[in-house]
């Protein structure tokens, strides 16, 4: 059922489901890169930061070795000398582990960026489902990262073997020579070693880097049923939404058809187009229109106007004209003003009212 499940899921993940995802925690991280910001750090502490730390400490304690017959051993002063020594030697372990740290942590958010949630610290008794460990433990994934880490344990130890086989070659020739330039040659092996992790690493990341990411997105996928409900829930259900629309318009057309016995004049197509209008010279500059529409809404117009026997007049072009271009409740515009005097003139002489 499962595989049936994932086979339905077709469509790529929403903005939504990814920002859902993202504050559960979800995200595609590769361990590999983490490794490989880790393994630049390294490099940087053994190319730069390390020698400076490493002449500071010898000088901090070259006094224990070379000149052990200067210590002032009365009056607290051998303390001192240890305690100022592993100060030292304190602060400069510090330095190291805090470039560790956060190269630690850079891994991370150069795959995240700024991150932080809750969601993972909360307490979930699914989690201690042994069913669900076993499934993971024996899952397509689990046995890619079996074979993975594998493959990576190989490779990492045949560069570090055929690396250190010719320095432990070269170490008994140094016997006799002065201890930094034993130093300075392990130091210069040590980062030509950690370059060739760092280009193994490299080819790593890239290829893990990708793979989270398309598993990621992969897990993620939806099917077209999930896509449809989470439009709905986001754009709101197309029919609820479309009855909505409907009541508003026949609310509307309700209040239009209130006002159509206000009318003075109804100008029709004859049959498809009616539009309602009224005059009063004493709070209007123009005639107003007060109700207009097509087909089964005209008719209602004029039924309601025969009903109140408000006058009719047959105009097409007039009754086109203003249906197109003036709104509900709106007075007419100047182009229109000869041919609506004309025909309120024409309803006032019927009803013997002076215009």
């Amino acid at each position: 059922m499962a595989e049936e499940d994932q086979d339905q899921k077709t469509e790529e993940p929403t903005g939504k489901r990814l920002g859902e995802a993202r504050e559960k925690g979800q995200l595609p991280i590769s361990r590999e890169v983490s490794a490989w910001v880790l393994f630049v750090a390294i490099l940087i502490v053994v190319q730069w930061l390390g020698p400076p730390m490493g002449r500071h400490m010898i000088g901090s304690l070259r006094v224990f070795i070379e000149m052990p017959h200067a210590l002032n051993l009365e009056d607290r002063g051998l303390q001192n000398v240890i305690f100022g020594a592993l100060t030292e030697v304190a602060w400069a372990t510090v330095a190291i582990f805090a470039v560790l740290l956060a190269a630690a942590v850079g891994g991370i958010m150069v795959q995240t960026g700024l991150f932080a949630s809750t969601e993972m610290l909360k307490f979930d008794l699914a989690k201690l489902s042994i069913v669900a460990g076993f499934k993971k433990i024996f899952s397509t994934n689990a046995l890619f990262e079996l074979v993975k880490n594998f493959a990576k344990l190989v490779v990492l130890g045949t560069v570090v073997v055929f690396t250190l086989i010719p320095v432990a070659q070269m170490m008994p020739s140094f016997t006799g020579h002065p201890l930094m330039d034993s130093i300075a040659y392990l130091q210069q092996q040590t980062i030509h070693l950690i370059l060739m992790l760092l280009l193994v690493f490299t080819l790593l990341a890239v290829g893990d880097l990708f793979y989270q990411r398309h598993q990621y997105y992969k897990n993620l996928r939806m099917t077209k049923q999930e896509v449809k409900d989470e439009f709905k829930q986001q754009e709101g259900d197309p029919v609820i939404k479309g009855r909505l629309r409907q009541m508003r318009l026949e609310k509307a057309r309700k209040r239009m058809m209130a006002q159509v016995p206000k009318a003075d004049v109804i100008v029709t197509n004859p049959t498809h187009y009616a539009v309602a209008m009224q005059y009063d010279s004493s709070k209007m500059a123009a005639p107003r229109v007060l109700a207009k529409g097509i087909d089964n809404v005209a008719e209602r117009i004029r039924a309601v106007a025969e009903e109140h026997k408000i006058p009719m007049v047959s105009n097409p072009p007039l009754a086109r004209a203003l249906y197109d271009t003036v709104e509900i409740d709106q007075e007419i515009s100047t182009q229109h003003y000869r041919a609506v005097a004309e025909l309120i003139s024409y309803v006032y002489k019927l009803k013997k009212r002076r215009f």
